[in-house]
């Protein structure tokens, strides 16, 4: 049975290593280094929690390859799971399993359209065809350097063409796609489209989104005094967090979050109130209202007092200057619009307000513009539709769903009930293993 699987998380990696020990053969599709997703978190809040045990986190077979003497109902941080575990596998790993770096640009049936049936057979009968690019600069660009006499022979026309991407593909007979869905997260405007400008203009200034955050996380705070952080989700949180040490280290510093919420975090907070995340999460909104009521408080005595003041004293005193939060929680909004002017840095985010969301009785609808250095944004992802495209497979249920209509084609995610954890994911590793075994026994 030779076996794809599409993925280069925690996920993807354990679900190799179940499958290699059944025996089948299995190659890896990865587009980056090992770890995903969670080795982003890792990297970017290695201290932060994993909010499961370590028996939720691991699989039997892991902890009998590193003989991994943990106690299963402790909670380990990122760090701790990463260099205890995740990591001490991906060395071990298997010599048997096939990594392939590269993109997996589709997967589609060699022959069969999605409307087609093989005569008494199922549609098992026809392979599946991952095709996927990789990158000649990792390859063939990095001989330039060890042989560059010879490269100079063949002229910068040839050199330009190696330099392009090139489409390969190996066909399987079954597939498992552990991609998930960060790679495909979705714009900042309203029902989860673009914004005014936003598709021109993105590429062109300091706005990311999802997991390329916490990638450009460096890069943006060190040229920003004001950021935009769009969507209140599990990533915004772990963001809001950080960003909280960047506002402590200036007072000039602003992050304005925009939120469709009434309460920023709500839906988050009632899924993760208890966890660390969500605590401090909380203690730092909490920080910033406090911190805005004391300087108010200052504000309206100095003022009193300033207009105390003997006319010829107060003419020549300037007025107390009003104060200003340096987390600016603008809520019940959608950003629908972004633009940037020609003869200056930074980008005019535009958000509008809905009354109908507000909880507020006669809250009328309100449109304010924000000045800012860069844009984060997390407003959620979407399963990546295209990839299957050409079969029989329903990605519209956000990773959920295990197996579809094409036989042999499997999706595996931690999405469970609308929330996602490593531990659901690697629950369901079993439940794809029995639904191929079905494949065979059937008479």
């Amino acid at each position: 049975m030779k076996l794809a699987i599409l993925g280069s998380g925690p996920l993807a990696l354990e679900t190799a290593l179940h499958f290699d020990k059944l025996g089948a053969h299995v190659t890896l599709f990865s587009r980056g280094e090992l770890g995903g997703m969670a080795a982003r978190v890792n990297s970017f809040a290695s201290e932060t929690s994993m909010e499961e045990t370590w028996g939720e986190l691991t699989t039997e077979l892991g902890r009998e390859a590193l003989k991994l003497n943990v106690d299963l109902s402790d909670i380990p941080s990122n760090d701790e799971y990463f260099k205890t575990y995740f990591a001490p596998l991906v060395a071990r790993g298997s010599q048997s399993i096939i990594i392939k770096p590269g993109n997996v640009e589709r997967v589609h049936k060699r022959f069969l359209s999605p409307d087609e049936e093989v005569p008494g057979k199922s549609r098992l009968q026809d392979l599946f065809r991952v095709v996927f690019s990789t990158d000649p600069k990792k390859s063939i660009l990095n001989q330039v350097e060890s042989n560059p006499e010879l490269f100079e022979k063949l002229g910068n026309d040839v050199l330009e063409s190696l330099s392009e991407s090139v489409e390969s593909f190996e066909d399987f007979d079954l597939i498992i796609n552990a991609m998930g869905t960060h790679s495909n997260p979705t714009p900042m405007g309203p029902s989860g489209s673009y914004a005014l400008n936003e598709s021109r203009l993105t590429a062109q200034t300091n706005t990311y989104y999802g997991r390329d955050c916490l990638s450009h996380y460096k890069e943006v705070t060190s040229s920003s005094k004001h950021i935009v952080m769009v969507g209140s989700g599990h990533l915004s949180a772990l963001l809001l967090c950080e960003l909280d040490l960047w506002l402590e280290d200036n007072n000039e510093r602003v992050v304005s979050l925009v939120t469709t919420e009434n309460r920023p975090f709500e839906k988050f907070l009632n899924d993760h109130k208890e966890s660390t995340l969500g605590l401090m999460t909380t203690e730092v909104i909490n920080k910033y209202f406090e911190k805005l009521q004391v300087s108010r408080r200052e504000y309206e005595k100095a003022l009193f007092e300033w207009r105390g003041l003997e006319p010829h004293i107060k003419a020549k005193k300037a007025a107390p200057k009003e104060p200003m939060s340096q987390l600016n929680l603008i809520t019940a909004s959608n950003v629908t619009a972004i633009d940037k002017l020609l003869d200056r840095e930074g980008l005019f985010v535009t958000c509008e307000t809905s009354s109908f969301r507000s909880s507020t009785e006669g809250m009328e609808e309100q449109i304010s513009t924000i000045s800012c250095d860069g844009i984060f944004v997390c407003t959620g992802h979407e399963v990546d539709t295209t990839i299957a495209k050409g079969m029989r497979v329903n990605l519209e249920r956000r990773g959920e769903n295990i197996s579809h209509a094409e036989p042999g084609y499997f999706t595996l995610s931690g999405v469970e009930e609308g929330r996602s954890s490593l531990s659901a994911g690697l629950k369901k590793i079993s439940k794809i293993e029995t639904e191929i075994m079905n494949f065979f026994s059937r008479a």
